[in-house]
């Protein structure tokens, strides 16, 4: 502001702490204000300053602003206009650069500060899903019935792991297999030399390997006939491992190979 627009904010200021203006008070102002606009901003930051109580809760009749009140207050009141977080603003018309980009939006942000545009904030969705996106999400990594039996037709191994559960049974494709070296979750693997066949190739296993079906068994529970812990093989009374594992830990019966 200049010495002009600076006396004018003085003799707003003398209404409230009665002081005398001079050109003298003028020429100072405008020295420290010199980059702060004469807008309403500056003007409602004095109104601002005497309207609000000292530190202590006190209204005191003999306060002064000062220049740097008015800086201060002013700062305040433009940036209580921009909303917290983010908020939508004009888009560009056509293409722009990084730095055009920032050129605009600090001159948005201005804009808004000065109260010439208003914004509206993006606020977060409360209330869930609708209720028809809720249902499809619902189904969601599961299987339909139909589609689940078809792959128990289309898959053996699956269908042999659906057969050990419905008989009570251990999931042997919870555990790896130490025959075929198939990993866990996955069945097992058979060599079949038919004619035609390339040499080496592994051929999906309708039902896993009997061992791979003991190991489940043994991961799942204790025998109440050795006494073998969860995780550890059976054993004969003199220490000699099991072959296998007693039927009794086994639980259910393997299925056929």
């Amino acid at each position: 502001m200049d010495p002009f627009e600076a006396g004018k904010l003085l003799l707003t200021a003398a209404a409230f702490d009665n002081r005398r203006p001079s050109k003298a008070a003028n020429h100072a102002w405008a020295a420290a204000l010199h980059d702060v606009p004469a807008d309403p901003d500056a003007f409602a930051a004095v109104a601002r300053y005497y309207t609000e109580p000292t530190q202590d809760g006190r209204l005191d009749g003999n306060r002064w602003i000062q220049p740097h009140h008015v800086r201060q207050i002013r700062r305040q009141i433009r940036d209580e206009r921009i909303p917290d977080g983010a908020f939508t603003y004009p888009l560009p018309v056509g293409r722009e650069t990084g730095a055009e980009f920032v050129q605009r939006r600090r001159q948005q942000i201005a804009a808004i500060a000065d109260g010439r545009i208003e914004v509206e904030p993006i606020l977060q969705l409360k209330g869930g899903p609708h209720p028809t996106v809720a249902d499809a999400l619902a189904g969601v990594g599961r299987i339909p019935g139909h589609v689940r039996e078809a792959l128990a037709e289309a898959l053996p191994g699956r269908r042999a792991r659906v057969e050990a559960r419905a008989r009570g049974g251990d999931d042997a494709l919870a555990v790896p297999c130490t025959w075929c070296h198939a990993e866990a979750q996955k069945p097992c693997k058979r060599r079949r030399a038919a004619r035609g066949d390339a040499p080496g190739t592994w051929f999906r296993r309708a039902a896993p390997h009997p061992g791979r079906v003991d190991a489940a068994a043994i991961a799942a529970r204790p025998c109440s006939i050795c006494g073998a812990s969860v995780g550890l093989p059976c054993v004969w009374p003199d220490g000699r491992l099991y072959d296998g594992v007693h039927p009794v830990r086994r639980g259910a019966a393997l299925p056929a190979a």
